[in-house]
């Protein structure tokens, strides 16, 4: 399942992001959606005699992932990643991000008062929720964090599939985040993004890889020339599937 919908939850440190996302998911349930979130988690560190359960534990002795499973939870530890591998774990349809302001991903703000809202609002923030509902910007819709059912439509009429995160400076936007702005004034669209519809798709233990053009080239024609000199290689190649394993 591929997602459709991304967004975030942007804002200071106990801003009320994580209470905003909480009181969403049930609104976007009842819509029939599956849902996923990622945090920004700042300020969580694990210390060697901090650690808050076996899994930890041997996260921390050395092991390069540590799962732990029970009836009702899965709890998985692995070593830091940037957030555009972490998509490779998501299968949900829409996918709420806590934290990372800077990425291109359309943004909500979440602010207690007007003046911490205009210091987080960019060019990809979609609407403003302030604790009096105060309207920060014209042409922003701004919220109470109550009217959770308006917030939660409108994240998903303005919102979109997540972006490579890239940069591979290859599309109109030259970035991301411009690729992104673009989009949400209707001057662009996914289609505009000449990763995604790559012919290439690498994994690296099983994470996806997202891959520029120049790149896609060089590993496309490095396979098919290799591949070329085989005895029992067909003279119209179509597709090619490797699978490596080191």
């Amino acid at each position: 399942m591929a997602v459709k919908k991304c967004f975030s939850i942007i804002g200071y440190h106990n801003s009320g992001k994580t209470s905003l996302i909480e009181s969403m998911l049930p609104e976007l349930k009842t819509l029939g959606f599956s849902v996923s979130t990622i945090k920004h988690a700042t300020h969580f560190k694990l210390e060697n005699d901090k650690a808050n359960g076996d899994s930890e534990r041997l996260f921390l002795a050395g092991s390069k992932m540590s799962i732990a499973l029970s009836d009702s939870v899965t709890q998985i530890y692995t070593t830091p990643t940037k957030l555009r591998s972490a998509f490779s774990y998501i299968n949900t349809d829409i996918l709420i991000i806590e934290g990372f302001k800077g990425e291109a991903i359309p943004n909500i703000v979440r602010a207690e008062n007007i003046q911490d809202a205009k210091e987080l609002i960019n060019e990809l923030t979609i609407a403003t929720v302030i604790d009096n509902g105060e309207t920060v910007e014209e042409g922003i819709p701004s919220f109470k964090p109550e009217q959770t059912k308006e917030i939660a439509e409108l994240a998903l009429e303005r919102s979109f599939p997540p972006l490579p995160l890239l940069d591979c400076g290859h599309c109109k936007g030259g970035t991301c985040f411009n690729m992104a702005s673009l989009i949400l004034k209707g001057e662009g669209s996914l289609k505009d993004c000449v990763v995604l519809p790559s012919n290439i798709k690498l994994k690296i233990n099983n994470i996806n890889i997202p891959l520029n053009p120049f790149v896609e080239q060089i590993i496309s024609t490095v396979v098919t020339s290799l591949i070329g000199v085989l005895k029992d290689t067909p003279e119209d190649i179509k597709e090619v599937n490797l699978h490596m394993k080191l």
